[in-house]
């Protein structure tokens, strides 16, 4: 019970890591339709599951599997992707005849696309006709900073033996590259920058171009030749060898290569050729390679079917008679291929894989090769930013640079009558001084290229008035002092006169505090009916809060008495209006009288 319980725990932890994977496949089935990687990914998932045979080796191996699946997922003849952050997409291709070509293990001897330089290993030794003694033995690394020089290897390196390979100047062992940029479809002349950064735009497409001098392969081969005396009729077998070429956008360029969607489209997009005329002796292996935006890998296989007929060598006496290579003219039948891996049906020692037909066939071959890959995007660039400015615009230009590398080996096992030796050559490519990038691969070995763009932005500044003018501040109108009662009685006129002070409200307020109010109606009650002075009694004015404003008219910001219009208010400190009313009162009584006396005239 225990098991069956484990079981389903462990597949839900390998369905929960397919789970995790779908929508990276998601995305690579954007790319190309066609895809299977996420099929592959949950069968392989549970498959792993069905195995599993304790909890923690189980879901390790589980999880493992599906992100192996997903990484790995290919679909026939279509462009597929991987998961994972930066989708990788490869294409289906049919195995070619293995009698056209010869074992590639590059990813497993170069895995590190960086390798600069040469390594070098060649041991032969006699094993028969006396006793055993070496003939050579070279074991020794020429670097990027050795080639840059007129050195030999063994001056280089005292403590390597002086011999034929060794006596060979270190740059003349050590591939070499450059990189060079045009527009699609253009008649321009590809620019490696070597003077300066190539400008680019992120409407066009573009093409880059890798130069690749393999001269050094031959130049070992051709030192190998005088190892020992008879070296043509030195059998050659287990012979392997093979190319990778990586391109990669800096970090300071946003941009894609072109993502292949089948074969075809990948042959148009990628494409390897001769640059200097001689037949093509490695093929561009596309189910090896890999493509995504920011890197592609090219892996190349050896091709002997573009090579030419060759005479064979060695001391055959029919050898200069014979053929190898390419077809009869006159027939058109082929002729045999020699890829120095006899299989056990025509012998061990075949009569065509001998030394002196490797070096014929190096030699024939092309030494200088071309790598084009069209359909570059480059949207931006960030590095080296210069900003200039006029008055009506901003002008901002950036840079970003282009790597490529080219790494490769050769290997094989030597015989000859009384000796037997191996031997192996690892490369890795550095810059071609003569197209060397003048901005960011000066004093660099590696092989760089450096774009450039400029990115115009309008500017929208306002207009600045000339000598605007500048508002003024009001000044804010002093606050003026609570009134006081006035003085009545005082003693300055010798006794109980009335003082000439005279208290000024100030602030009232303009508008009246109940416009409905009758003249008087809240006048307040003297406290004496009698004998009292006039005002004595008066209340005090309470003023109200009042509001401070700009560009006061005079009296507008009164304080408001309570219970008093406001309109009615004077200023002779009389707040009660008892001599007003004795006024009224009087005119009245004096109007009244002259209106009697008129009366009683007219009836006389």
């Amino acid at each position: 019970m225990k098991k069956k319980n484990l079981k389903v725990q462990v597949a839900a932890l390998a369905m929960t890591g397919a789970m995790v994977a779908i929508p990276m496949n998601a995305r690579a089935e954007e790319v190309n339709p066609a895809s299977a990687a996420t099929t592959g990914t949950m069968e392989a998932a549970a498959e792993a599951a069905t195995g599993a045979t304790t909890a923690t080796s189980t879901a390790s191996g589980a999880t493992e599997t599906a992100t192996a699946a997903t990484e790995t997922g290919t679909a026939a003849g279509a462009g597929t992707a991987s998961g994972g952050e930066e989708s990788v997409v490869t294409v289906e291709e049919a195995a070619v005849d293995s009698g056209t070509t010869a074992p590639n293990n590059v990813n497993t001897v170069v895995s590190d696309d960086q390798k600069q330089g040469t390594d070098i290993s060649t041991h032969v030794d006699i094993t028969r006709g006396g006793p055993a003694r070496p003939v050579i033995h070279v074991d020794t690394t020429v670097t990027a900073e050795d080639a840059k020089g007129e050195k030999t290897i063994v001056e280089s390196h005292p403590g390597v033996e002086d011999n034929v390979i060794t006596r060979l100047k270190n740059k003349d062992v050590v591939l070499k590259g450059d990189l060079s940029i045009k527009k699609d479809e253009s008649t321009e002349a590809y620019d490696s920058t070597n003077t300066a950064a190539h400008p680019v735009n992120k409407e066009d497409s573009y093409s880059l171009k890798a130069d690749l001098d393999v001269s050094s392969v031959t130049n070992a081969i051709n030192a190998s030749a005088g190892i020992i005396p008879g070296s043509n009729d030195i059998f050659v077998n287990n012979l392997e060898t093979g190319l990778r070429s990586t391109f990669t956008l800096g970090n300071d360029v946003e941009g894609s290569f072109h993502l292949p969607t089948d074969l075809e489209d990948a042959k148009k997009h990628y494409a390897l050729s001769s640059a200097d005329g001689n037949p093509m002796i490695y093929r561009i292996n596309y189910s090896k390679s890999s493509f995504s935006k920011k890197k592609v890998s090219l892996v190349m296989d050896l091709d002997l079917t573009q090579m030419t007929p060759l005479a064979k060598q060695g001391s055959d006496e029919n050898a200069a008679n014979e053929r190898i290579y390419g077809k009869d003219p006159v027939t058109g039948k082929p002729y045999p291929i020699e890829n120095f891996n006899p299989s056990p049906a025509t012998g061990r020692h075949a009569s065509t894989s001998v030394f002196g037909n490797l070096q014929e066939l190096i030699n024939k071959s092309s030494q200088k090769i071309q790598l084009v890959m069209k359909g570059l995007k480059i949207n931006s660039t960030s590095s080296n930013r210069v900003e200039t400015e006029t008055e009506t615009e901003k002008n901002i230009s950036t840079e970003g640079s282009i790597a490529g590398t080219l790494v490769g080996y050769m290997k094989s096992d030597l015989k000859y009558v009384y000796a037997t030796g191996n031997t192996s050559s690892v490369w890795g490519a550095v810059q071609n001084d003569a197209g060397r990038d003048k901005v960011s691969g000066q004093g660099n070995d590696k092989v760089l290229l450096t774009v450039k763009m400029n990115t115009v932005e309008p500017k929208s500044n306002p207009v600045q008035p000339v000598n605007p003018v500048q508002p003024v501040t009001p000044e804010t109108p002093a606050v003026p002092a609570t009134p006081t009662n006035p003085s009545i009685g005082g003693s300055s006129n010798g006794g109980g006169g009335r003082s000439s002070s005279r208290v000024t409200v100030s602030t009232v307020n303009n508008a009246p505090s109940n416009p409905g109010i009758v003249l008087g109606e809240s006048r307040p009650t003297a406290s004496t009916p009698a004998g009292e002075v006039l005002g004595e009694n008066r209340v005090a004015p309470v003023a109200e809060a009042t509001e401070e404003k700009k560009g006061a008219v005079l009296g507008e910001s009164r304080p408001s008495v309570k219970g008093v219009s406001d309109r009615a208010t004077v200023a002779t400190g009389d707040y009660n209006f008892t001599g007003l009313w004795a006024s009224l009162f009087g005119i009245s009584l004096a109007s009244l009288a002259g209106f009697v006396v008129l009366k009683k005239k007219e009836q006389q």
